[in-house]
């Protein structure tokens, strides 16, 4: 494979200007607009942004948790989808400890 090839677009087929090669933490060189980047980015901002639980006291503003976001992945994108990103998020977490 080389190296156009891991930076174009999945969609397209092109190399946009903006896309460059990414080292996940696992170790791999993914191109910025692949799959694998895409799942590690949703799965790093569920680990980072989304809570464990949810504050149900806090009424200004909703809150979902990081399990609700992925039961609606499971239920819009199926349940291989919603077991990926657990088992993304999971990986996340224990490199973190």
């Amino acid at each position: 494979m080389s190296f156009a090839d891991e930076l174009a677009c999945p969609q397209c087929g092109r190399v946009h200007p903006d896309a460059k090669l990414i080292t996940l933490p696992d170790g791999t060189s993914v191109g910025s607009y692949s799959e694998a980047y895409r799942a590690y980015t949703e799965a790093k901002w569920v680990f980072d942004k989304l809570p464990v639980t949810v504050n149900t006291r806090r009424k200004k503003t909703p809150q979902i948790s990081r399990r609700d976001y992925i039961l609606a992945v499971q239920n819009k994108r199926g349940q291989a989808a919603a077991n990926e990103l657990a088992n993304n998020v999971t990986k996340l977490w224990k490199a973190s400890k």
